[in-house]
């Protein structure tokens, strides 16, 4: 276990800049981002309730008022309560209250987290497709580079040696980058709820939109797993052809998932949906980007219009747990098994 643990960590070494520090540097790019929209964004409108005042071009403000600032400027004030107070031109005073109903506060605050969430994905996604190039050449560079022959004079197996690639730079490449993901959306929440009240919105819980945020947490952890189940025949394919390519890993490993079936589209496909060769030799893509996990997902969102907006946290796990069920899951365990202990022995086999 000790040899395993310190080839993983041999791994995250040797990969430092793709796995660890690309993720860091979106995630810190981003909120460095939202942060100044954020702040100039409240000076715009007014850290200062006192001191706004919107050009005569601006021709309506939140809620259901339209201001007539054709005549001169409007001075606009926000409460300490967040309510908005608009003097026209002519000395009149309106006042906009954006207070919520509970059913608009409860859709808000479910919403709020799902929509950060968006940006806060985005060292997640990058991982997901800087990890095909890492470990399209994981095995090829120590070929490349001849330090396989010191590793190769290490006590420790191929078969552990290719394993434990395949585990650093998938499993924990992927959870590092949801870690990031994570921390990057706490605090691109904590700015929208603290700042939400500058636009005349009150009432909305901080708690409550944490709350819905740890429930996608929790979907995002666990589909990020299974999701790695249903892409690891894919990922298995790649460590092979990294061990066995001599130039070029990357397109060796991914040019066939997509020539053959636009080959096959090209020369026996007529336009049936239901074609059982295209669809299986579509299938590695499809699991690489997680098609088995996402169908049938639309019908988790649809809720009646009397019923309060909110994560289907236990729908969406019982989907997932559906997936684990189907044989084509267990089947393709058994193939990437057959692909890792294939490329440790072309490994064995071949040092350089």
């Amino acid at each position: 276990m000790n040899k395993f643990l310190t080839l993983i960590r041999r791994d995250m070494a040797d990969n430092r800049g793709a796995l660890v520090i690309t993720p860091l540097v979106i995630a810190a790019i981003l909120l460095a981002v939202t942060t100044f929209a954020t702040l100039t964004g409240n000076a715009r409108f007014g850290f200062d309730p006192q001191d706004f005042a919107v050009s005569k071009e601006h021709r309506s403000a939140q809620g259901a008022m339209i201001v007539d600032t054709g005549e001169g400027t409007a001075t606009v004030k926000r409460g300490p309560d967040g309510t908005i107070t608009i003097i026209s031109p002519d000395g009149q005073t309106k006042t906009l209250d954006q207070s919520i109903d509970p059913k608009a506060k409860a859709g808000l605050e479910a919403v709020l987290p799902v929509g950060t969430a968006v940006a806060a994905a985005l060292p997640l996604a990058i991982a997901l497709i800087s990890i095909l190039f890492v470990l399209a050449g994981a095995l090829h560079d120590e070929r490349k580079d001849r330090t396989i022959l010191f590793w190769k004079s290490m006590p420790v197996s191929d078969l552990q040696t290719t394993s434990a690639k395949l585990v650093s730079i998938v499993g924990v490449g992927l959870f590092f980058a949801l870690a990031v993901t994570i921390v990057l959306h706490i605090a691109i929440t904590g700015l929208a709820v603290a700042t939400i009240g500058n636009v005349g919105i009150t009432g909305v819980s901080a708690g409550a939109v944490f709350l819905n945020a740890t429930k996608l947490w929790t979907v995002l952890a666990v589909g990020l797993l299974v999701y790695i189940g249903w892409a690891l025949p894919v990922y298995g394919w790649v460590t092979m052809v990294s061990a066995w390519a001599p130039k070029m890993p990357f397109v060796a490993a991914f040019a066939p998932l997509f020539v053959v079936p636009l080959v096959y589209m090209a020369i026996a496909y007529r336009g049936d949906d239901n074609d059982t060769v295209l669809n299986a030799l579509w299938e590695p893509v499809g699991r690489l980007i997680g098609e088995p996990m996402t169908n049938g997902m639309s019908r988790l969102a649809e809720r009646s219009s009397d019923q309060l907006p909110t994560i289907p946290v236990a729908e969406i796990l019982g989907h997932f747990t559906e997936g684990l069920a189907q044989p084509s899951f267990w089947i393709g365990l058994v193939v990437a098994g057959g692909f890792i202990y294939a490329a440790s022995e072309i490994r064995r086999r071949r040092a350089l």
